[in-house]
């Protein structure tokens, strides 16, 4: 069943310009579709908590890793390969990915493949950033899920998939981010975080943040908030701090970690986190991260 269209985030004008915008938007917004069945709750009934798989993953579209290097725009009708890209999903075991670089109309396919609800939201509406966006996957039933907006500018458009899911009856969030990779000012986290603070409960940030861990911008991130590498020390987790997440040689930053996934240790205790299987690492330029937490039961 189809869910509600997104709820957008964009000052009010006055008159016929404001009924005119108002049009585009909700012409060209997107929801978000649940297909798949509810994994069982027994579980949860049962007094056992909750392990769930978390995973970030930029696809690049679909396009693997040809052409080193080439923006993704001027890739936009090049051969995909998404069953490549659900192959690598499904390898995981995935409840819930943040996937990043979506054409739309890709997350409903991946959906398909891989049996889950999906969520889209462009960057952009018209215009800039109006060809691609970032998702969400679920195999849990969506509940609700919005556009935010980061960032805006030629070549620098940028949004948010903020989407509800309902996990054993409570509403967990999780936001899809992929900041643009020039913008310096930290506005884009800025509003990131002030997004995350809104909700009370469990909310998870997941993407490419186009940062380094320890760059200055990180710390405008939601004090509640922390990245989930720091959780644990695994073989796992040692090794997506030295390998990092950006596939090939061909990356300046090889060997760099800009995809993470910070959540809310309140809610959620990890168990691991590691890169995807290296039998699917060519099905990006970037690794997939995969974090294991347990939801933490409430008192």
């Amino acid at each position: 069943m189809a869910g509600p269209a997104q709820r957008f985030r964009f000052p009010c004008i006055a008159g016929g310009i404001a009924v005119l915008l108002v049009a585009v938007l909700l012409s060209a917004c997107q929801g978000y579709q649940n297909m798949a069945k509810s994994p069982a709750s027994d579980t949860f009934l049962s007094g056992v908590p909750r392990e769930l798989t978390l995973v970030s993953y930029n696809i690049r579209t679909g396009i693997g890793i040809a052409s080193p290097g080439t923006s993704p725009y001027h890739t936009q009708f090049w051969k995909k390969s998404l069953p490549r890209v659900a192959a690598a999903i499904r390898s995981t075991s995935a409840d819930i990915v943040a996937v990043q670089e979506l054409l739309e109309g890709q997350e409903e396919e991946l959906g398909r493949l891989l049996g889950m609800n999906y969520a889209y939201a462009r960057h952009g509406i018209v215009g800039p950033g109006d060809w691609w966006g970032v998702g969400v996957l679920s195999k849990f039933p969506i509940t609700s899920s919005f556009r935010d907006v980061i960032s805006t500018g030629s070549g620098n458009t940028r949004s948010n998939a903020v989407v509800t899911v309902e996990i054993d009856g409570s509403p967990h969030v999780f936001i899809s981010i992929h900041k643009d990779n020039d913008l310096g000012d930290g506005v884009s986290i800025d509003r990131t975080a002030d997004t995350a603070n809104e909700f009370l409960g469990p909310v998870s940030v997941m993407g490419d943040f186009n940062l380094w861990p320890d760059d200055p911008i990180m710390k405008k991130m939601p004090k509640k908030l922390s990245d989930s590498a720091d959780h644990v020390d695994t073989p796992g987790s040692r090794e997506l701090k030295r390998i990092g997440t950006l596939n090939g040689t061909h990356h300046a930053d090889h060997g760099g970690r800009v995809d993470s996934i910070w959540i809310d240790p309140r809610f959620y205790e990890v168990l691991d986190t590691y890169l995807m299987d290296k039998g699917h690492w060519d099905a990006s330029d970037h690794y997939g991260v995969v974090l294991r937490v347990r939801v933490k039961q409430e008192n």
